[in-house]
């Protein structure tokens, strides 16, 4: 079922972290049983807008902005915000979402890699759970064009699924079905090719990442991390998920980034 369209799905679901109650571990489709708001998703959208700090009368860019739910949290703490995305009923929603709300701004259906805004036009730039559904090599041209519309001085923050965390999930699941006679071989990792729903091209760990930021030019960039609390709050794996080196790599469920468009060679380029 989809979400997005369904008649019985909450008001402003998506704002408000409204999820399907049934799980997709297998390859399986699993049918739609109620909404469940998801507080943990809404603590980890909140932990890349805490970085990115807006401030009111900036001007912000959403890259793969979906359905205008991040422009709208920006749109909400002052700021004139812009979004691409290539799915023109996404743009049509996060346009609709805008006025509204009567946020300054507007979606736009292009190419991130291509934008057609202006040299040096955002004072900030927000990837919220998009840059999984583009190969490495896409990654770079988008981040090029990231640096490009960026003010010199000023950051993207990137918030992406952390590969790492999601094999290390993967064989805790097959382990736990070996242990219950299930066939590991059935479980996989969501939205990854050869499943159902093979959006998530794209999925990468710390080191691919900051091998595409490297290339793309952002050469001054800080991971950082958000406690693993899907199983409750508990303080050793709040210390292991954000503080210990490796294990966090592991632990974290979410890849968090900020990358500053550099300084001295935006203003004197060879």
């Amino acid at each position: 079922m989809n979400e997005f369209n369904s008649k019985d799905y909450p008001r402003h679901g998506w704002l408000r972290g409204y999820f399907v109650t049934t799980t997709n571990d297998t390859n399986k489709i699993a049918e739609n049983s109620g909404w469940r708001k998801n507080i943990d998703f809404l603590r980890l959208r909140d932990a890349a807008l805490h970085k990115l700090d807006v401030r009111k009368d900036e001007v912000v860019l959403d890259l793969g902005c979906a359905n205008g739910c991040t422009m709208t949290y920006c749109g909400l703490q002052g700021a004139e915000v812009y979004g691409v995305d290539l799915d023109p009923k996404g743009i049509e929603y996060a346009n609709n979402l805008l006025e509204e709300f009567n946020l300054k701004g507007r979606a736009v259906c292009t190419n991130a890699a291509a934008t057609g805004f202006p040299e040096n036009h955002f004072d900030k730039v927000i990837s919220s759970d998009f840059f999984e559904h583009v190969t490495d090599q896409d990654k770079v041209l988008i981040l090029k064009e990231v640096k490009r519309v960026l003010k010199p001085g000023q950051p993207i923050v990137i918030k992406t699924p952390n590969l790492n965390y999601l094999k290390l999930s993967l064989r805790f699941k097959q382990l736990k079905g070996l242990l219950k006679l299930q066939n590991p071989a059935k479980f996989v990792i969501p939205h990854t090719p050869g499943t159902n729903d093979p959006q998530h091209i794209g999925l990468a760990d710390r080191r691919s990442f900051a091998k595409c930021l490297e290339e793309a030019g952002f050469l001054n960039r800080q991971f950082f991390y958000a406690p693993l609390r899907r199983f409750g709050s508990s303080y050793p794996m709040e210390l292991l998920s954000t503080e210990i080196p490796f294990a966090r790599d592991f632990l974290c469920e979410d890849l968090f980034c900020i990358a500053w468009k550099p300084i001295v060679m935006s203003h004197f380029p060879d």
